[in-house]
């Protein structure tokens, strides 16, 4: 029987580690691309109930002006915001615009002007929706 050797832990505590702000902005990039493909599925199924039942087209609008409607819509838009800065950011990285890959230090202010031009859509965004 194999015998663990010294303290090490057994399990991976993914929240022991302190990942660096580009990993963060990666992971979230992979996420929203996920949810940007779940939200355009439901799209697809909304924009399909649109055109084969037109009689119950008022009922589709009230679902989308519709608080839950909404928070989707909310959703959907800031995530294709946060996906497309990242996005460009990584194909920036990739040819070492500005050295961002080549000076870890610029490359965390690159990170940081992201995290700051999303927050300034997001707010737009949020004004759009709900305002």
């Amino acid at each position: 029987m194999y015998r663990h050797p010294g303290k090490r832990p057994v399990y991976l505590n993914l929240f022991a580690f302190r990942f660096p702000l580009n990993a963060i902005l990666s992971i979230l990039h992979r996420i929203t691309g996920v949810g940007l493909l779940l939200f355009l599925l439901t799209g697809l199924v909304w924009l399909n109930l649109w055109v084969l039942f037109p009689e119950q087209r008022a009922d589709t609008l009230q679902a989308l002006t519709h608080p839950l409607g909404q928070l989707i819509w909310f959703f959907a838009a800031v995530s294709l915001w946060f996906h497309w800065l990242a996005g460009v950011r990584h194909l920036m990285m990739e040819h070492d615009a500005f050295q961002w890959q080549s000076q870890p230090q610029k490359g965390r202010q690159s990170g940081l002007l992201l995290l700051a031009l999303f927050a300034v859509g997001a707010v737009v965004v949020f004004a759009g929706v709900w305002l």
